[in-house]
């Protein structure tokens, strides 16, 4: 299946945890239909971001997405995937605060780990 990898990219940016995600997809035998967030930051903007990001996410079959911390492109991401119909998990830190609106979202699967080392085996359970 295609995955969408939703993580933050400029405030809150986890980039170890984001490559653990991607670890675990990939292991899971899925697809990353969003490889752009695992490399440097797009500074030049000959890019158009939101275009490319909700054509991917609206492509995909699933979106991941790391809400540990607040970021409004993962908030955009996974409104777009719950417009579009999608299967969407979030993963956060157990004990993390996240956002009212996906705390009661339908249609969604909360993963929470540990430690940053629960990441990978926590998301691959579920995927």
């Amino acid at each position: 299946m295609k995955v969408y990898l939703s993580v933050p990219m400029i405030t809150n940016r986890a980039l170890p945890r984001a490559k653990e995600m991607a670890r675990a997809v990939a292991d899971a035998g899925h697809t990353i239909t969003s490889p752009w967030v695992l490399g440097p930051l797009e500074k030049d903007g000959a890019v158009n971001i939101f275009r490319r990001d909700k054509d991917a996410t609206e492509a995909s079959d699933i979106l991941v997405a790391d809400v540990t911390d607040p970021s409004i492109g993962v908030g955009m991401e996974i409104m777009a995937a719950y417009k579009a119909g999608k299967r969407i998990i979030l993963l956060a830190k157990k004990g993390k605060v996240t956002s009212g609106m996906l705390a009661h979202m339908d249609r969604r699967e909360f993963v929470e780990y540990e430690a940053e080392e629960d990441v990978y085996p926590s998301l691959l359970r579920a995927l």
